[in-house]
């Protein structure tokens, strides 16, 4: 402070007066105090006045309206709703929090020129990267530059925080004011710059949710990238002719490629004005390579996209750069705690702590519950971070990925088929966390599908081929009753390949036959012939082997609905089991037999060989392979008018098959039921069956689904 007169001036004053009694001691300070004041004692008549500052200012600090902004109408919205909610309790907080170059601060700055006039206390504005001190913001600095805008002279701010933030809020006590906090990272740097004045707001953007605010109140508001349509009309905003219009499918490419991250479209936008003569497509062709995306995402040689990767990877803890780096080499599209901990090596438990400092500051996403997944971008910068890594330290990491699947793989595959199925890989599946039966296993195929087909490329990829074959026959048990025949198809040929590598004909016997399983369901006859004969040269001594070939042989047969000779094929296959004597080999075999026999014509002599095949797998407790023949042996009672017999194993057929949920066969189960209903009139059992069936047909995009509903108009 600048006082009036000297506290020296007024000791001398003192020493000339002399002493005086304690009732002519007077001392008072006048006018406001912003800092320090001494008050002594027998000070006679010495008055110490300060000088009042200059009256408060309303500053007027927001950086310009973002040019081109598009969309965000959903967020701007949500903004306003939690801007009104402080009410008059004092000032709202509201959070966007988003991933890096996502538009947080486009989003927060458009808002705040909106309503700009509402606020006649006026607008303080603060990048935090500009205080970012050792890694941390310097709020006490912050504290300052606001007084200062509010018109404190320096001399008169104080200088610790405590003291900054008490005068802040007395001099934002009684007018409405807009704080913006421009890449805030924990939720104290924001509680110490709230004013106290209801109607007044605090706008920040954060990298990280800081959830703690949520305790004092603040709204948080999510962004994410734009979507195809908006992120192409950002890129237009920034090229002045009409490229960007006349090409709008290498734009939507050029929107996927950057993911619909606005800085990403923004450097796009910005190159593709400067490069006049460059087409979108080949400007979406010059991006199309992952290895070098992101390195092209730059605009005069500033690599702006990546350097915002770089900025929030650097602000994480060692062992959250770790987990980030070791999901970059993750094959497929999402993940779980699961395998991160086993890329990891390290316990699912401090994975999980892991992947929530991830999430926390936006890093990666968690789409489901316990599912996460990176923006197509962070993935790219994850990967290459991870690329920095020792070449031995990767493939010990993707192997790891690679063994997650094929365990997890081996687990679902005994719960569904179970453990009487002849394999020839043996797996320790006591190492697999968690317990599955039919239907959570076939579940977690489901759920793992682009995952497990990634870990079949990368196991060739990376020269561990016995995995990727024994990958292949533990994915039977659901390719077989998913259809999902792309998958089967690339995963087998990539199966048989790794199984020849490494010499094992007995692995590549049984993945061509299972490969030319998919041919035969897909009516591609002579590709599916290729295959068995290729598998017959590969057989050598193995038994089982050619019983299977035989099987497959007699499977093609049928479906050229060549029934006696797929008959044929099928004996000599149940032959060969029965010598070997392996008894769910004897049991799938029969069934086949038995079916080929009833599609023949010849039910009366199926129904002995189906009910062996019945008694069989019902000892082996083989749910699955026990549906199959009853829908035979339903399909054999309904030739021979058994109607009774075939509504019993029907009905037990399709309860087995929904809870292990096994759609198509269901439908097989469905389709004789129909036909019974019909025929006998039952309108009950018709209703409830073809309902079923409608329905299935349906999910599965089945076009017999119109038939159905035609049965019904039939019907009335």
């Amino acid at each position: 402070m600048k006082p009036d007169m000297s506290l020296r001036a007024a000791l001398d004053a003192l020493s000339a007066r002399g002493e005086r009694s304690a009732q002519l001691a007077r001392n008072e300070v006048s006018a406001p105090v912003l800092g320090g004041v001494v008050q002594a004692n027998i000070i006679d008549e010495v008055t110490v006045v300060s000088t009042a500052p200059a009256r408060m200012k309303r500053p007027r600090q927001l950086p310009p309206a973002p040019h081109g902004f598009v969309n965000r109408r959903g967020e701007i919205d949500r903004i306003e709703a939690a801007a009104a909610g402080g009410g008059g309790r004092g000032a709202a907080i509201v959070v966007l929090s988003g991933m890096a170059g996502v538009g947080k601060t486009a989003c927060a700055l458009q808002w705040a020129h909106r309503h700009a006039d509402r606020f006649d206390g006026g607008h303080l504005f603060a990048d935090l990267d500009g205080y970012r001190h050792h890694g941390g913001i310097a709020v006490t600095d912050v504290a300052g530059a606001f007084l200062r805008a509010l018109g404190v002279p320096w001399d008169y701010i104080p200088p610790d925080l405590p003291e900054r933030v008490a005068l802040f809020r007395s001099l934002t006590a009684r007018s409405r004011v807009l704080v913006v906090l421009d890449g805030a990272d924990h939720a104290a740097q924001i509680r110490s710059l709230v004013p106290t004045s209801p109607g007044s707001v605090v706008l920040a953007t954060s990298r990280r949710r800081l959830s703690g605010l949520a305790i004092d109140g603040a709204h948080t508001v999510e962004l994410g990238p734009l979507d195809d349509e908006h992120g192409a009309t950002l890129v237009a905003h920034m090229v002045r002719d009409d490229r960007v219009r006349s090409e709008p499918t290498a734009t939507r490419r050029l929107v996927g490629l950057c993911a619909g991250l606005p800085i990403a479209l923004r450097v796009v936008g910005a190159e593709l004005g400067r490069l006049e003569r460059w087409t979108v497509a080949r400007y979406a062709q010059h991006l199309s390579d992952d290895r070098q995306r992101l390195s092209r995402l730059s605009v005069e040689g500033d690599h702006l996209v990546e350097h915002v990767f770089d900025a929030a990877y650097d602000d994480l803890s060692a062992g959250a750069r770790r987990m980030y780096r070791v999901l970059g080499l993750h094959p497929g599209g999402d993940f779980d705690a699961g395998v991160a901990s086993a890329m990891a090596g390290t316990t699912t438990a401090d994975a999980e702590e892991q992947l929530a400092v991830l999430r926390g500051v936006n890093l990666v996403e968690e789409h489901v519950a316990d599912r996460y997944r990176f923006h197509g971008l962070v993935r790219l910068h994850a990967l290459h971070r991870a690329e920095r890594e020792s070449a031995a330290e990767r493939e010990a990491v993707e192997r790891r990925a690679v063994e997650w699947y094929l365990l997890g793989a081996a687990a679902a595959d005994r719960a569904v088929l179970g453990p009487a199925r002849w394999r020839l890989a043996d797996h320790d599946l006591r190492a697999w966390p968690r317990p599955f039966d039919a239907g959570s296993g076939m579940e977690w195929f489901e759920t793992e599908r682009t995952n497990l087909l990634a870990a079949v490329r990368l196991a060739s990829r990376i020269g561990h081929h016995t995995a990727a074959w024994q990958l292949c026959e533990a994915l039977w048990a659901f390719y077989h009753s998913r259809k999902h025949y792309a998958d089967w198809i690339e995963a087998h040929r990539i199966g048989v390949e790794s199984a020849a590598a490494v010499g094992a004909r007995a692995a590549e016997c049984r993945l061509r036959n299972q490969l030319a399983r998919a041919h035969v369901e897909l009516r591609d006859f002579e590709a599916a012939r290729t295959e068995l004969s290729r598998s017959e040269r590969v057989i050598a001594d193995n038994g089982l082997g050619r019983a299977m070939v035989h099987e497959s042989y007699g499977l093609l047969l049928r479906e050229q609905e060549r029934y006696d000779d797929a008959a044929r094929e099928f004996e000599s296959a149940l032959v060969i089991s029965r010598r070997l004597g392996d008894p769910r080999a004897i049991g799938v075999q029969a069934y086949q037999f038995g079916d080929a026999l009833v599609r023949a014509g010849k039910a009366a002599l199926a129904l002995p060989v189906l009910e062996e095949a019945r008694r069989l797998l019902e000892r082996l407790r083989d749910e699955m392979s026990t549906a199959r023949v009853h829908i035979a042996l339903g399909r054999a009672y309904e030739a021979l008018r058994r109607v009774a017999d075939a509504r019993r194993v029907l009905t037990a057929a399709i309860v087995t098959t929904r809870s292990r949920r096994q759609p198509v066969k269901e439908a097989q189960a469905l389709e004789v039921m129909v036909v019974i209903a019909r025929e006998q009139r039952d309108e009950d059992l018709f209703r409830d069956s073809a309902q079923r069936l409608y329905e299935l047909y349906r999910d599965a995009g089945n076009p017999r689904s119109a038939e159905v509903l035609r049965w019904f108009g039939s019907r009335g």
